[in-house]
């Protein structure tokens, strides 16, 4: 998040190029057009220093796939996939998708399961968080309770974002301790901490830890 307008400055690329030979505003358009390759050597090279994305073993993100999937994904930068009706068959796959990840968690062939794609974990945890609010809102106004204090059940090792559910949409969060050789959260734990306000329990598959 850029919270401010930062002065502008000048970089000075080293190259010998005759199209960097003047420097370049860092925080505003320049008078005069880039080519595609001096932009593209300019971003490519500042970008070297950031980390390096395969040495990240802190956080759970891919940082290789196989290049035919990489092909794919460069073939398809220009659609926008939530127009359901321009793209039909990228929203088939979705639907597949779906369906593979439900069969994984043992959906029962005669109900139907509700899922969508995200941008990533983030969002996903975001969406996810909404519908277990919204469900308990509606439970508790069809029994005519107030739904103003939900509560949500959560290890220790929780992904941050998480943590910013509960903020952002004022729900309580109810940590559970992780200790030495117990890397999980467990049962009895959980249900000594459940109650009518409840929205959901989050169950963490893989740590830092492990």
């Amino acid at each position: 998040m850029v919270k401010k307008l930062l002065p502008d400055l000048l970089l000075g690329p080293a190259y010998g190029s005759r199209a960097m030979a003047r420097p370049v505003p860092k925080y505003s358009l320049p008078e005069e057009e880039m080519s595609p390759e001096t932009a593209y050597r300019l971003i490519h090279d500042e970008l070297m220093l950031d980390g390096n994305a395969r040495l990240n073993l802190a956080t759970f993100v891919t940082t290789w796939m196989e290049p035919e999937a990489e092909r794919l994904m460069g073939e398809t930068f220009d659609k926008n996939m939530i127009d359901k009706d321009e793209y039909p068959q990228t929203a088939e796959i979705e639907t597949r998708c779906v369906n593979m990840v439900a069969r994984l968690f043992n959906a029962p062939e005669d109900e139907e399961p509700v899922g969508v794609s995200s941008i990533g974990s983030s969002e996903a945890v975001m969406l996810a968080g909404m519908a277990l609010k919204w469900n308990w809102r509606k439970r508790c106004e069809a029994a005519g309770k107030p739904a103003t204090k939900p509560n949500l059940i959560l290890g220790a090792n929780v992904q941050v974002v998480w943590e910013k559910f509960c903020r952002y949409w004022e729900v309580e969060p109810r940590y559970i301790p992780i200790k030495e050789g117990c890397y999980v959260i467990e049962p009895e734990q959980v249900i000594s901490r459940i109650d009518e306000n409840t929205i959901g329990v989050v169950a963490i598959l893989g740590t830092t830890f492990t």
